[in-house]
């Protein structure tokens, strides 16, 4: 069993120099390893001190994290004519006139892009939609409603 016993430097507390040496070497703030928390992080000279007292603040993050953004689930034109068919027979899309009511957040999108012809006259009911997209549908005689999230 490990005998316990208290450090030498304990004895030279007190005394004129304290195992430091000459007396100008333990003065000013270079000897205590900087101030505030320099020297705390990526193993420099109080790496063990924080690792040992704040864990939660050493934790191996490395990088920069952007804001948090809106995810972008998008759909395009062709997409939507491609399955209007199915969408009606399903009930995803409603025929009002002679327009077909695609409200987009329904299928589980919330962009509309431009890619593709568009054939049928479409109300599109969508958060956001590319300029594109927008002058194809109502060329085509369709309505562009945007409906906030």
């Amino acid at each position: 069993m490990v005998v316990r016993r208290r450090k030498k430097y304990r004895k030279y507390v007190g005394t004129r120099y304290a195992r430091r040496g000459y007396n100008d070497r333990n003065r000013g703030k270079g000897n205590k390893g900087g101030s505030g928390l320099s020297g705390w992080k990526f193993k420099k000279q109080k790496y063990h001190k924080i690792v040992k007292e704040y864990p939660e603040l050493f934790e191996d993050k490395k990088g920069f994290v952007p804001p948090r953004r809106k995810e972008i689930n998008a759909i395009n034109l062709y997409q939507i004519e491609e399955k209007l068919d199915a969408w009606v027979e399903q009930g995803l899309v409603t025929k009002e006139g002679e327009y077909y009511v695609v409200d987009v957040t329904k299928l589980g999108y919330n962009k509309v892009l431009g890619r593709g012809r568009v054939i049928h006259k479409l109300k599109i009911i969508t958060p956001m939609i590319s300029e594109e997209a927008k002058r194809k549908v109502e060329e085509a005689g369709g309505i562009v409603e945007i409906k906030p999230l």
